[in-house]
């Protein structure tokens, strides 16, 4: 074998980004069969969820809480809307504001999203035993913390 270059010590599989990219991939990939049945996108799911839990949230508040643009939410969320899920509106004192909310179908559509999540991740827990499912959860929070503190980046990116 070749030594790596110098400043290339490190393989890639061996980055933390690199890894957790992968687990993201592998994650997202397994959570879409979950949902499979539903219609719904990973992604698309998630911006359901995130309204259906606070009900008038704008594209701006959507897209900071989900770490996304808001180009991409606001497509995501004319998606949900165009499919009878997400109702949107102006919001009062705020003609620019479009408020989202879920139609009724929509908050049956996310109460089985939240219940397959949480079904979704106690089989995570049962493959990586609970303990180590609750490091991870704790670790994933503290890396996330550090990185705000350390370089700037706020909670909501």
């Amino acid at each position: 074998m070749t030594p790596a270059p110098p400043g290339l010590e490190a393989q890639l599989e061996t980055i933390l980004g690199f890894r957790m990219g992968r687990t993201h991939q592998a994650l997202r990939a397994a959570w879409a069969e979950v949902i499979s049945d539903l219609g719904l996108s990973p992604p698309q799911s998630v911006v359901l969820r995130a309204v259906a839990e606070q009900p008038g949230y704008g594209l701006r508040e959507l897209s900071r809480r989900l770490g996304a643009d808001a180009m991409n939410a606001k497509r995501l969320a004319d998606h949900l809307e165009s499919l009878g899920l997400l109702r949107s509106s102006s919001a009062p004192g705020h003609r620019q504001r479009r408020a989202l909310t879920p139609t009724p179908q929509g908050q049956a559509l996310a109460a089985e999203l939240a219940r397959r999540a949480t079904a979704w991740d106690r089989h995570l827990a049962e493959i990586i035993g609970p303990a180590d499912f609750a490091q991870l959860q704790y670790l994933l929070g503290r890396l996330r913390a550090a990185l705000a503190e350390h370089h700037g980046l706020g909670e909501d990116r």
